[in-house]
């Protein structure tokens, strides 16, 4: 609420109710009749020309009459009469028997006052402030309110007050502020009174008082000061300087608005919105933040527009409007959360732009910022479920769920209070992906064990590899938290093009040359595989590349080969992927001719074991329950199990069976995982562990 626009209010006008009449001169003009008035004014005297334009200008003894007023002004000024100079300012000023001019106002107000008319002291320094009949000069401004003050006209306390309260024309300074409106006040300027309170509960220029503001607000509002109104309303909200009492916040606003104060107009959308002091009404607080927008009312206003045209509240679900006011409230206040949160969820879904998950992730990072720096709440709660809609939205339901309960634990009546969310709405259909909750974690570190995890789910030329991402993140996860390898250990990629293979291999040939032999590898890839039709080779299938053209594939032999050539202490890979031509759902790739195709084994090099989920012209189906792939599921399990101690072998033997189990159980179809090893190290991969 700004209470300098109540005591500008009242100084603006103060133009129309000088009185420049010397005492004697209109106590003896005061007792002629209009007919004596007009013969003597006809016969020159100039006291009864400048009171025969007094009479018609108000209307007192004869009708109302600007032109004549302006006539008998004009008049006695021009014979010299110091004080309708004043009133031919006004008349100019106003446009009043007169032709509009701030000019010629300025002229007759400056003359006025240099001829000593304290009256007009008040109405030049107007003038000066507001750059009217002249350039806007407020040092000018405030020496013509300090000599009206000076010369007693408490008017002008108002306009001290502005300038005092602004820094215009003199240093900005509450305390001289305060002191103006305090005098205003004890002069019984009612306007002054809803200042006082709003500099008391700001604690300008004084000491923060709210009983003292509850007082000065109440009196003013007593006085008739719709202004007032609001801050009584506020006042009775938030329980300062009296009982909190939403009935009475509300009566007081609907008071302000009814008498056109643009401010309450939010205060009322809000109290419908939150059923505070009334019953609550979306569409009626819809109403009046359209209306408080519509009257320029910005601070708090956009947002709420922005949420209600998202979520549809007031009955009408509009994207583009959302998008509207979302950017408006963070273009509108430098610390704008909500506004950031609607806009995120437009780009999370494409809702009235185009999807894009890193805008929305940019978009939440800013408002937790900003819930920082605005430290209106330890926990940010609202935000935090955006975020985690976000992640359930990524397709990381593991860090939803985390966020989730972050928030129940954090605010355990959190979602009693606000309803259901669309991150709720998520949890309470989640079912339980056990393999991702609860992944155990080691001390031990393994310096010297290095990774590469390729997780390709959405290609650029086929169908998606279901699941594929969340197979690699969750294996990653494992890399580090279970089997202890450290984080730069670990290059986890996903959707890798040809290149991306290309370089992560060429890393892993780079650090097993300096270890000398003295390190492991882990391979893991989940996405397609594709045959080669005339040779029955097996390819892993980039996401660049053409499910019908080998050549953008990268051969088994040569991932073999190069794996198998490194200096190292073993090399363990894991394929979740058959190479039939078969994708995850049991159909076939797009660009095969729909026969499954039997690919030869390759053979593993060097001190190399392989993983397979398949073989042959098998299909590597998912699991849908826990979403994963079947094979990667089970890879996975065991590992928790054992926390990660477990040997090769126990572990190729528990995926066939688990495997082969499932896969009749649930698909009708038989999976079965193979294990092959290079032939030089015979049986003995069979007793190594990745964790050791």
């Amino acid at each position: 609420m700004e209470m300098i626009g109540i005591l500008k209010r009242q100084a603006v006008i103060v133009l129309l109710f000088i009185c420049f009449f010397p005492t004697m001169a209109v106590a003896q003009v005061g007792q002629f009749k209009l007919k004596q008035v007009l013969q003597d004014a006809n016969a020159g005297d100039i006291s009864a020309c400048a009171y025969l334009g007094k009479m018609y200008y108000e209307g007192t003894g004869v009708a109302q009459n600007y032109n004549e007023a302006f006539k008998w002004y004009q008049k006695a000024a021009d014979n010299g009469v110091t004080g309708a100079y004043t009133w031919l300012g006004v008349m100019y000023y106003n446009g009043q028997g007169v032709a509009q001019n701030y000019e010629k106002a300025f002229l007759w107000t400056k003359k006025a006052a240099e001829n000593g008319a304290a009256d007009a002291y008040v109405g030049l320094g107007v003038m000066f402030c507001k750059g009217q009949g002249v350039a806007q000069n407020y040092g000018e401004a405030f020496q013509w309110f300090q000599k009206a003050v000076d010369n007693g006209d408490p008017v002008a306390y108002g306009w001290l007050v502005s300038m005092y309260y602004n820094g215009q024309g003199v240093s900005q300074n509450y305390g001289e502020a305060f002191k103006w409106t305090k005098k205003a006040a004890e002069k019984g300027i009612a306007a002054a009174y809803a200042g006082l309170g709003g500099m008391y509960y700001k604690g300008q220029g004084v000491a923060q008082n709210y009983n003292e503001a509850f007082k000065w607000y109440q009196k003013a509002a007593d006085n008739g000061d719709a202004d007032a109104y609001v801050g009584l309303g506020v006042m009775y909200c938030n329980g300062q300087g009296v009982a909190q009492n939403y009935n009475e916040a509300f009566k007081w606003f609907q008071k302000a608005a009814d008498n056109g104060v643009a401010g309450a107009f939010a205060y009322l959308g809000e109290m419908y919105y939150a059923g505070d002091g009334v019953a609550q009404n979306y569409n009626e607080a819809f109403k009046w933040f359209q209306k408080a927008a519509d009257n320029g009312i910005t601070t708090g206003i956009y947002y709420f527009l922005a949420d209600m045209f998202y979520t549809g509240k007031a009955g009408i679900t509009d994207y583009s409007q959302a998008k509207k006011y979302a950017e408006l409230a963070i273009k509108n206040d430098t610390l704008d959360i909500v506004g950031h949160r609607i806009l995120a969820k437009l780009y999370m879904y494409g809702y009235a732009v185009e999807k894009n998950i890193d805008k929305a992730e940019a978009l939440i990072e800013q408002a937790l910022a900003h819930c920082k720096k605005d430290g209106s709440s330890d926990y940010p709660c609202n935000t935090m479920d955006v975020k985690g809609e976000l992640f359930w939205v990524m397709g990381d339901k593991v860090k939803a769920k985390e966020i989730y309960e972050s928030i129940n634990k954090n605010a355990p009546d959190f979602y009693a209070k606000i309803g259901e969310t669309e991150l709720s709405k998520y949890m309470k259909a989640y079912k339980e992906v056990d393999v991702d909750d609860d992944i155990p974690i080691v001390a031990k570190k393994n310096e010297k064990v290095f990774a590469v995890v390729i997780a390709n789910e959405k290609y650029q030329m086929e169908k998606a590899v279901q699941y594929a991402k969340n197979d690699g993140r969750v294996f990653a996860e494992y890399c580090r938290k279970t089997l202890g390898l450290p984080e730069k250990n670990i290059h986890y990629v996903t959707d890798a093009t040809l290149n991306n293979l290309k370089y992560e291999l060429k890393w892993l040939q780079n650090v097993m040359k300096v270890y000398r032999g003295e390190a492991k590898v882990i391979f893991y890839y989940a996405g397609h595989g594709i045959p080669d039709e005339q040779n029955k080779n097996g390819y892993l299938l980039p996401i660049d590349g053409y499910g019908s053209d080998v050549t953008t594939g990268y051969a088994l032999d040569d991932l073999f080969k190069t794996l198998g050539n490194m200096p190292s202490k073993s090399v363990t890979i894991f394929l979740d992927a058959c190479f039939s031509g078969a994708k995850r759902d049991g159909d076939m790739l797009a660009s095969t001719r729909g026969v499954a195709i039997k690919v030869k084994q390759n053979a593993p090099q060097g001190n190399m074991v392989v993983f397979s989920a398949a073989q042959g012209d098998e299909t590597a189906y998912p699991y849908n329950e826990f979403e994963h792939g079947l094979f990667t599921y089970y890879l996975l399990k065991k590992l928790q199990e054992t926390k990660g101690d477990v040997t090769l072998g126990e572990l190729g033997d528990y995926i066939k069976t688990k495997v082969e189990q499932q896969s009749i159980v649930v698909n009708g179809k038989l999976q079965s995982p193979s294990i092959m090893s290079a032939p030089l190290i015979g049986n003995d991969w069979k007793t190594w562990k990745l964790n050791k």
